[in-house]
């Protein structure tokens, strides 16, 4: 053979099909790649046990077998040729088994038993099993003995590795609002069941924190924070609400438990003022994002200064304050984040709740949301938007994005990506910044959707506006993107612009599907169809531009319930067709005989037959796809396939969601609000106004055109005053120098005043002294804006105004406004129409009244008239009730049928600010529900804890959050604010989409139309751009069926990788923090310890009581000892010289235990 050249070479391989050595080499080769295959995913989903340890054992013996008998030993030297006698030979047979043996109990004791018992992370990637992740032919088992890791330990500069040693932290912050009771409950107790089941011997913290917005204004909490304290004894089974932390913050009011567990986690609501920091969701996610990497995670050092968890081991799980979850959930978002450190968020697979036909809409937009979008962003490149509802991210990757997130908005197209949608511009960040962000169908949530029509087309303006623009913004910055994330590949790109597209077009889509369905069904002509949905979205929109909201949401519920009906008709009308293409399919030949002449007669092929062999139009045989595709995505999710039934109601609402919600949420960009659960504003005083000024309003609305604007809104008329007397003095003072900073000398600043050239040194230093002098007197106004109010000892409005506004006390007065309990109804609107008509002092009075805590009436049924007037403050009205017949309480069931004007002229009460505070009061007189009952009785209680103050508990926490608030969640001025700029960019930007979608619209209605009337521009029987449209829509339908194949085949593997080897046991996770990690004995020694400790602590309460009677002066109750803060397993561990509070309190806390 080495005399032979390349081509007898070659001709040497080619007679290796005859020969048997070369069939065994096949075979042998498949063999040994399929059995790597299987090996890797049996270590991949943690069956190596009996997948690849005992395979990997009992190969060479079974080999062995396979030669001693006889018969396979034969057959295996005649199929090989060969001309061994070892199947002869009993001496080579016993020294071979002999020999096996011995190499297999070797091979046990060497690597078995350490592949038996080595850690099991569940989903590791090839190059986390193996040390060379290759396959090699050659000796294959002895290969994977070698090759296999008996660790998941990397080095640190491989970031795609985990570190399965490492302790992790986990912080389940939320963000509420004004969410149900019912809501509230459903969150407490998913945080319980993590809390119930979480071991203490687990190397898993968790820690919980609420973030409640509105929840505290001054020392009073608000209805919604009372109710969420109300639930936690029922959800989270504090059985003393007592047992509490209250601390006063730079934020507002904290309030901390320690919940009963084996781990006794920390459970903390943060109550915040909105006249303290920001409102909305993105700067509560601001807050607790800045406060876990800021601040809690220096807390949990080693003695070097080391953080304990790393933060790619720390977590922040978040979720809404109506999401249920369970520990099986928390641990299978977990897994994908140990697995792999490059993977900065995960999300979950989330079912909306609620009843009605809205809800069945979105169960099955949810569906397909999740089946299609989700796992083809996954499978592709990277999940674009991981819902704040249920998600966990990584503390290493919301460090590199959170100075970014939380900039303020300056351009219109920054407001709808940032305040719109923060959950998508967060993910977007992130995936700008090179994170991964993936989706984990294993791991499943709940939450409450919108049952009502307007809260869902509110909610839905702010998700389109702001899906659209962050998918722009990708777009934009793709080539930038893709050097970061190499992730993001070519194929990721096409599908988002393709989705983009299809997003612009897809009313002018939804207009020729119905004006077509139309046609078949009622034989209406397509063209007049087209030209009537037309004349209708146009009167849409121009009711959501010059109406109100009322007029924007009844026209729309018309609409959708007309465009339901007619979707009706449309369904039947695509049935008939459907119909007819299928009896075209087996086409009836009759023959015919007239005049002794036989004529055959053939069924007319159906207009828009691809041809006549396949006498089938395009669109039913896209439809039989889609149908065919959903019914077998929904047999992939048994589960789920109950949502499919929800199809219906989706198709029927199909025009609804694509053409008229969008015109909504187009024009209504502009809309700054949130949307849902917002709390309406009441004015309490009438707005006059003259017939000829809304008459103006009219006119303007419909000759709009004519009407001379500035782009930056509408500014009132003191700031035109001002604009004109800045061009005079421009003009007059044309001479003087433009930076009049520097005319002042050094270390002199400019006012703001004009300087002449005439004014001497002495003059201008005079000048700035008084302008310091009137820096003090704002600084004063702003101290006393910060005293507190008492509503049984109310403030008079006279000793409530500043001192150079004492004249409005009258006007006050005469319009029902005498103390503070009264003033805390009047908005800004309020003090315009009372007659304060200068804007400076009418903001300077606003400022003063949002500090005023709001007077709440009780829901009660008062014992007598008396105290109920002396209650609600209108005692000086009882003549006029008695001369009226109401003495008694039976009497004043006759007020709760009284209108203003009875009010007015029986009752004589005229003045506004009282007749709005006996509508409130009438309102609430009623016998309270439960649930009311319950809030008083929480009430109470929570006033009666104890008030520790953040400056002296916790100096460098309270540095913290006051750095944070003036960095960016300090309350925006309304008259230095960009509020004004930032609505007349937003219309500008309004007009510019409203146009540009007009046209592609038009234009795409236009083509279709006119393709589709030319018979000689047709293909297949069908216009070219239709064609050509199928064809894009197929791929990218064909494209997300793929992926969600591949993403369910991973999900597959997520629940086999978890599934236990015996039956009735619990899940695996890569982070087990279940109690069922530890031993029986030990978990009832814990709960017996846990459930006495609410008895030394009741004691101990005890006892401070006893010596705060003895000690009332003692200013030892200032520095009481945090117990509820306090967790044995995990206290700040900072160097020695540094003495934490959390240690003062640990020791306190053991002298009072060993007291008892």
């Amino acid at each position: 053979m080495g005399n032979m050249n390349f081509i007898d070479a070659w001709n040497f391989h080619l007679e290796w099909d005859t020969d048997g050595l070369f069939w065994f080499f096949i075979v042998h080769i498949t063999t040994s790649v399929l059995a790597y295959v299987i090996a890797v995913f049996a270590c991949h989903t943690c069956m190596d046990r009996g997948a690849f340890v005992m395979p990997l054992i009992f190969s060479s013996p079974v080999s062995c077998v396979l030669l001693v008998v006889s018969v396979s030993c034969t057959y295996i030297r005649n199929a090989s040729d060969g001309t061994s006698d070892y199947c002869e030979s009993s001496t080579y047979i016993v020294f071979s088994v002999g020999a096996m043996v011995l190499t297999t109990l070797s091979i046990w004791l060497v690597y078995g038993r350490l592949f038996w018992s080595v850690k099991r992370l569940v989903l590791l990637k090839e190059i986390q099993l193996f040390w060379l992740p290759t396959y090699n032919s050659v000796m294959l088992e002895q290969w994977m003995y070698l090759n296999r890791k008996l660790s998941q330990e990397t080095e640190d500069d491989d970031e795609t590795l985990t570190r399965s040693d490492e302790k992790t932290r986990v912080y389940i912050c939320t963000t509420m609002y004004r969410e149900s009771r019912k809501e509230m409950q459903q969150l407490l107790e998913s945080i319980g069941k993590i809390s119930q089941a979480t071991s203490d011997k687990a190397k898993i913290h968790f820690e919980s924190h609420v973030f409640l917005d509105g929840a505290v204004r001054g020392d009073e909490l608000t209805e919604f924070a009372l109710q969420l304290i109300s639930l936690l004894k029922d959800a989270l089974n504090i059985d003393d609400i007592l047992t509490c932390t209250k601390t006063t913050t730079p934020y507002g009011l904290r309030l901390g438990w320690k919940l009963p567990g084996p781990c006794g986690m920390t459970f903390t609501i943060h109550m915040k003022d909105p006249k303290k920091v920001k409102k909305k969701k993105r700067w509560s996610q601001i807050m607790y994002m800045s406060y876990v990497l800021d601040f809690l995670s220096k807390q949990h050092v080693d003695r070097d200064g080391n953080p304990i968890v790393k933060d790619s081991d720390c977590f922040i799980l978040t979720t809404d304050a109506d999401v249920k979850f369970t520990p099986e959930s928390v641990e299978a978002l977990l897994d994908l984040m140990k697995r792999d450190t490059s993977v900065g968020a995960v999300c979950a697979r989330t079912y909306p709740l609620g009843e009605g036909p809205l809800v069945w809409y979105q169960k099955f937009e949810y569906a397909i949301g999740h089946w299609f979008q989700k796992a083809a962003e996954h499978v592709l490149g990277s999940v674009l938007c991981a819902p704040g509802c249920f998600s966990v991210y990584r503390c290493s990757a919301l460090k590199d994005i959170i100075p970014t997130y939380a900039s303020s908005v300056e351009r219109a197209f920054e407001f709808l990506i940032k305040d719109m949608g923060e959950d998508r511009w967060l993910c977007t960040l992130m995936v700008q910044s090179g994170w991964r962000i993936e989706y984990c169908a294993a791991s499943e949530n709940e939450t409450y959707c919108p049952e009502e029509f307007e809260e869902f087309y509110k909610q839905r303006r702010r998700w389109i506006a702001s899906t659209l623009a962050n998918i722009i913004s990708l777009i934009k910055e793709w080539s930038l993107i893709r050097t970061l994330n190499h992730r993001v590949s070519y194929l990721f790109c096409i599908y988002q612009i393709f989705l983009l597209t299809s997003t612009f077009i897809g009313p002018s889509t939804v207009i020729i599907i119905v004006a077509g369905g139309l046609n078949y069904a009622w034989d209406i002509n397509v063209v007049w169809a087209v030209v009537l949905q037309i004349i209708v979205c146009v009167i849409y929109a121009g009711i959501c531009l010059f109406m109100n909201e009322t007029w924007q949401m009844q026209s729309g519920k018309i609409i959708t319930f007309l465009y339901a009906i007619v979707m009706t008709a449309v369904v039947v009308g695509i049935a008939e067709q459907v119909a007819e293409d299928l009896i075209a399919f087996s086409p009836d030949i009759k023959t015919e005989t007239k005049n002794n002449i036989t004529v055959t007669i053939t069924t007319e092929l159906p207009a828009g037959a691809i041809s006549d062999d396949f006498p089938v139009s395009f669109v039913t045989l896209y439809l039989g796809l889609l149908i065919a595709v959903f019914l077998l995505t929904g047999m992939l999710h048994p589960s789920e396939f109950s949502c499919l039934l929800n199809g219906i109601t989706y198709l029927l609402c199909l025009p609804s969601g694509y053409l008229v919600l969008n015109i909504y949420s187009v024009v209504n960009i502009t809309d700054r609000s949130w949307g849902t659960r917002e709390e309406k504003d009441h004015n309490s005083v009438k707005k006059t106004k003259p017939w000829y000024d809304g008459l103006e309003t009219v006119m303007r609305k419909i000759f709009f055109c004519f009407d001379k604007k500035e782009t930056q809104g509408n500014p009132s008329n003191v700031d035109m005053q001002d604009e004109k007397s800045k061009r005079r003095r421009s003009e007059s003072d044309s001479g003087q120098p433009q930076n009049l900073s520097k005319s002042l000398g050094p270390g002199l600043k400019f006012g703001g005043k004009s300087l002449s050239r005439s004014q001497s040194v002495e003059q201008r230093m005079e000048q700035v002294n008084e302008e310091k002098d009137e820096d003090v007197e704002e600084e004063s106004y702003s101290d006393e804006e910060e005293e507190l109010y008492d509503e049984l000892d109310p403030t008079a409005v006279e000793d409530w105004l500043p001192k150079d506004m004492k004249e409005y006390a009258k006007l006050f007065k005469d319009n029902g406004y005498e103390n503070t309990n009264f003033l805390s109804m009047l908005t800004d609107v309020d003090l315009k129409r009372l007659g304060i008509k200068k804007v400076a002092q009418r903001r300077n009075l606003y400022r003063k009244i949002q500090n005023i805590p709001e007077f709440t009436i009780p829901v009660d049924v008062p014992k007598d008239l008396s105290s109920w007037l002396h209650q609600i403050g209108l005692e000086e009205y009882k003549p006029n009730f008695r001369r009226n017949q109401v003495k008694t309480v039976r009497d004043m069931e006759a007020l709760k049928s009284f209108t203003i004007k009875e009010i007015n002229e029986d009752l004589n009460i005229t003045k506004p600010g009282h007749v709005r505070r006996l509508q409130d009061a009438i309102k609430r007189l009623r016998n309270p529900t439960h649930d009311e009952r319950v809030i008083t009785k929480f009430k109470e209680e929570i006033s009666q804890a104890f008030l520790h103050d953040l400056r002296s508990v916790n100096q460098e926490e309270n540095k913290f959050w006051k750095d944070l608030i003036r960095a960016c969640l300090e309350p925006a001025s309304d008259a230095f604010g960009f509020e004004e700029i930032l609505k007349g960019k937003l219309q500008n930007l309004r007009n510019e989409w409203l146009m540009v979608s007009g046209i592609v619209n038009c234009l795409w209605i236009v083509i279709i139309m006119t393709l589709s009337s030319s018979i000689d521009l047709q293909i297949a029987g069908t216009n070219p751009l239709s064609l050509l449209f199928l064809i894009v829509f197929g791929f990218l339908f064909v494209l997300q069926f793929s992926c969600m194949l591949v993403h369910r085949f991973t999900t597959l593997s997520h629940f086999i990788a978890r599934a236990p080897y015996k039956f009735g046991q619990n899940y695996r996770s890569s982070v087990s923090f279940l109690s069922r990690d530890v031993d029986s004995e030990e978990e009832l020694l814990t709960r017996e310890v846990r459930n006495l400790e609410p008895q030394f602590l009741k004691r101990i309460r005890n006892q401070q009581k006893q010596g705060k009677r003895k000690k009332s002066n003692s200013k030892s109750s200032e520095t009481a000892p945090l117990i509820a803060n306090y967790n044995g397993n995990d206290i700040y561990t900072g160097p020695p010289v540094k003495e934490t509070y959390e240690e003062n309190m640990l020791a306190e806390r053991g002298q009072y235990i060993r007291k008892v």
